[in-house]
């Protein structure tokens, strides 16, 4: 008898038990850890709506008809990432791949047309340095350190959280801040420098000796540390903290995402490319990079620049151009013109002959006046030309 046979006899799927289970453990393993209960519950949610309108079927239009429900209430960014759950989950578990529904997609993507989520507003670089330079360090310096970490290193506020003191190596005049567990799981490193390394060592220095806690960050009060790290909802508000001292308008608008947008900005503001953009924050794609840079007003004027020098180049070139073609010609109806050297002299008279009959002095020009260029003309404050006409 052959191992098929065997199976036939085994179970009814012709899978011995032991095997299904591994199986199983292993593709529940293929779901982001993460976020695997947030999978499991839309799974779960889509399940019990497939009960509550009395259907078994995975069709097309019984999920078409339930992202549709959803639509009446959420965002299109929150259908598209119930849809990537969906079409992870009911692959994994009931082996229906969704993503070949075309009617869903194409109703997903109507959703989206003309759709702007909203983003965090950023921090200008003059705003960063107002409030490194003026906010008081007994009340708001875990805040400075917050702020340099995060637009340093285009962190997160998760990552923030989890930054842990073997990932801070002290360089004398630097920190070299290692950033090991990320969203793309891509490792990242950035430098602390000049004026805000003293700013952290001023943090560092407080930092109890008694800690328990390997996390680098801790509650700040008073101008002390204390024992307790810091969670990561006091790291999403500290924009707004910052955003409160400045007294910027709609200081709820800076949220846990500003200082990773405004890290962006500020990096490609500066002249960095794409590919520099993406190592600096641990992007894959491009597209989601670009999406991280906030339409500046500085952004603005550099592509401005850029688009208006070219015009007046091109323009420049031209009239260069139409001025030679213009003194060729002219020079064609001069009898004689003269080149002089005239470098490393203040004043300097030159007297120039030019020979001419009676028809040809109608060919110099109407004033009658000879073309003369001049060259290496540094240093001259006084120059006199004079005509004679033998």
């Amino acid at each position: 008898m052959d191992s098929g046979e065997e199976d036939d006899f085994v179970g009814l799927e012709g899978t011995p038990p032991e095997i299904q289970e591994a199986a199983a453990a292993a593709t529940a393993n293929l779901m982001p850890q993460k976020s695997k209960k947030q999978y499991e519950r839309q799974y779960k949610l889509f399940i019990n709506w497939r009960q509550e309108k009395q259907t078994e079927s995975f069709s097309k239009n019984v999920l078409l008809a339930y992202i549709q429900q959803l639509s009446t209430r959420m965002k299109p960014s929150s259908l598209w990432a119930i849809y990537s759950m969906l079409r992870t989950t009911l692959n994994l578990k009931n082996n229906i791949d969704i993503s070949k529904y075309p009617k869903l997609c194409a109703f997903l993507k109507n959703k989206s047309s003309g759709y702007k989520p909203k983003k965090s507003r950023i921090l200008t670089p003059e705003q960063i340095k107002e409030f490194l330079c003026s906010a008081p360090d007994e009340n708001y310096l875990f805040s400075k350190l917050g702020l340099i970490f995060g637009i340093m290193g285009a962190c997160r506020r998760e990552e923030l959280m989890k930054v842990e003191t073997n990932h801070v190596e002290d360089l004398s005049t630097a920190l070299l801040v290692h950033i090991p567990d990320t969203k793309t799981k891509t490792e990242r490193q950035f430098v602390i420098g000049g004026n805000f390394y003293g700013i952290c060592k001023k943090y560092m220095e407080l930092r109890p000796q008694d800690v328990h806690t390997t996390r680098f960050f801790l509650n700040y009060q008073r101008g002390k540390c204390t024992r307790q790290p810091v969670g990561i909802n006091k790291f999403g508000s500290l924009p707004c903290q910052v955003a409160t001292f400045l007294k910027l308008p709609n200081p709820t608008s800076y949220t846990g995402h500003c200082l990773r947008r405004s890290s962006a900005t500020l990096l490609v503001d500066a002249g960095a490319d794409i590919t520099a953009l993406k190592r600096h924050g641990g992007w894959r794609s491009t597209t989601v990079a670009e999406t991280y840079i906030d339409h500046s007003l500085n952004n603005k004027i550099q592509t401005a620049n850029k688009i208006s020098n070219i015009i007046q180049s091109e323009s420049s070139n031209i009239t260069q151009s139409e001025s030679s073609n213009i003194i060729q010609s002219e020079s064609s109806n001069i009898i004689q013109s003269e080149s002089f050297d005239i470098e490393n002299t203040v004043d300097k008279n030159i007297n120039l002959e030019f020979s001419s009959n009676t028809h040809d002095k109608t060919r110099i020009n109407n004033n009658n006046t000879a073309l003369i260029q001049f060259n290496n003309c540094n240093n001259i404050s006084s120059l006199t030309v004079t005509l004679h006409n033998k």
